[in-house]
């Protein structure tokens, strides 16, 4: 048996702003396609799926030609192969991908991978999709190396006046378990994700030079707590690399097929220190309600953000009458790799200011202690109209090792609202407005529009 799809699209976006910057949640958890600046662009993608007896293949391409972006005018947004074979699959290039077990759409964005930033071309194998090993336990996971791409943009913000990591390294790991029925009445996910910076060169600042890019160093993290020996840098690290991730639970219920209602928490932790909640509340806590019925409200997501605790404020003080200490966590930011971001944009959730605010070119988080309260709904207004909305306010106190003298606080507002006209088969038209007010990201009004034909 064989079954073929090819598609296509394309899209033309702009976005106007009056203010300091685009408006939070017109630039964020955009798959990195966006800028701080007045912009413009043009994308169109072609996919091809295909499937012969239990195989199922799918290549795709996806180009963007921009004005106004301040990282590049020609983008990749997407390349890649991806091969699946019963419960097995295999993936290679660029992809977007989204927060695991959160609503893309309302959430304010996972805490160590949120679809934030521009897509990290990698290898990947594993288990992309749950599979039933009982009837009430399904399990997936998946594995993968990668390569930031981001040397040039580097580069050019951070200039003479602060050190940069060309030529980074990506690893990934993680593993989910489902436990009862699908779509059953409960349901319980727990899960696992570990990423890791890697490899690279440090230019600039102290410690300069090769941080390990032989195939050893591919080897070696894939086993966390064995650092370097050998070369320039890096003989006394604990780890090699930047290790973070998060532990995730999630429960849903169920009492009807027509709608659920789901509780989760998405712990992130820092070089470990943070896992099993020693970080006292930090964490993502979230509520969803969710419709399966067209009706003026069908999805709502309530959040709340806290990055304080950070495993205490003390570190390294094994041998002292404290005893074991393994706090002041610096959430996203490392000694030897830029923050944990791409092309300036925050890899985590944007309510943490990414890097891309930074006008004097640092490349780190400024701004990683925050406490933050985030609502997000979406509804029908018609047959062809539908909307999503968004509220959030966030304030940061700094970071542990600079805190600010001042609590700075920002409020950020959007509406969405998509256009779907049945007489108009594959069109799609999205207009919005957004608001930020505050010192954080400025006091910013904006409008964006994007015009959208498949094929």
């Amino acid at each position: 048996m064989l079954a073929q799809q090819l598609s296509s699209f394309v899209e033309y976006g702009a976005a106007l702003h009056t203010g300091d910057n685009t408006p939070l949640w017109q630039v964020s958890n955009q798959q990195g396609l966006t800028s701080l600046d007045n912009n413009t662009y043009i994308r169109g993608g072609i996919s091809y799926k295909h499937q012969l007896g239990k195989w199922k293949f799918e290549e795709a391409l996806d180009l963007v030609a921009a004005a106004g972006f301040s990282t590049t005018s020609f983008i990749v947004q997407q390349a890649y192969v991806d091969i699946r074979y019963k419960w097995f699959g295999f993936f290679g290039g660029r992809r977007e991908q989204n927060s695991p077990l959160l609503n893309q759409e309302l959430s304010s964005g996972g805490m160590t991978w949120s679809g934030n930033a521009r897509p990290i071309p990698q290898v990947q194998i594993g288990i992309p999709e749950y599979v039933q090993l009982l009837p009430r336990l399904g399990l997936k996971g998946e594995i993968s190396y990668g390569w930031f791409t981001d040397n040039k943009y580097q580069r050019e913000q951070v200039g003479e006046k602060y050190w940069y990591t060309k030529s980074i390294k990506y690893h990934h790991k993680e593993g989910f378990l489902r436990i009862g029925i699908p779509k059953g009445k409960w349901q319980l996910e727990l899960g696992m994700t570990l990423d890791t910076q890697f490899g690279g060169y440090k230019i600039g600042g102290s410690e300069s030079g090769d941080l390990g890019n032989g195939w050893k160093d591919y080897v070696r993290v894939f086993f966390p707590g064995h650092g370097r020996e050998d070369g320039p840098v890096g003989e006394h690290l604990a780890f090699q690399g930047n290790f973070l991730g998060s532990e995730y639970i999630k429960m849903t219920y169920r009492p009807k097929e027509d709608f659920s209602i789901s509780a989760y928490l998405d712990n992130h932790f820092d070089d470990f220190s943070a896992m099993a909640k020693l970080n006292g509340w930090d964490g993502l806590w979230g509520v969803e309600y969710k419709s399966n019925h067209r009706q003026a409200i069908n999805g709502i997501v309530i959040e709340y953000l806290q990055t304080t605790n950070m495993s205490g404020p003390l570190h390294g003080l094994q041998n002292s009458v404290v005893g074991k200490t393994g706090g002041a966590d610096n959430y996203y930011n490392n000694g030897y790799y830029p923050g944990w971001a791409h092309w300036g944009m925050a890899i985590a959730n944007p309510l943490i200011a990414s890097p891309i605010y930074n006008k004097d070119g640092d490349m780190s988080f400024k701004y990683n202690r925050v406490k933050a309260l985030h609502l997000g709904w979406s509804g029908d207004i018609s047959s062809e109209w539908r909307y999503v909305a968004k509220l959030s306010h966030n304030r940061t106190w700094g970071t542990p090792h600079r805190p600010i003298p001042d609590i700075l606080e920002n409020f950020s507002t959007f509406a969405s609202f998509y256009y779907i006209p049945r007489k108009w088969k594959g069109w799609c038209f999205n207009a919005s407005l957004a608001l930020d007010m505050g010192e954080i990201y400025g006091d910013n009004f904006g409008f964006q529009l994007k015009v959208h034909k498949t094929f």
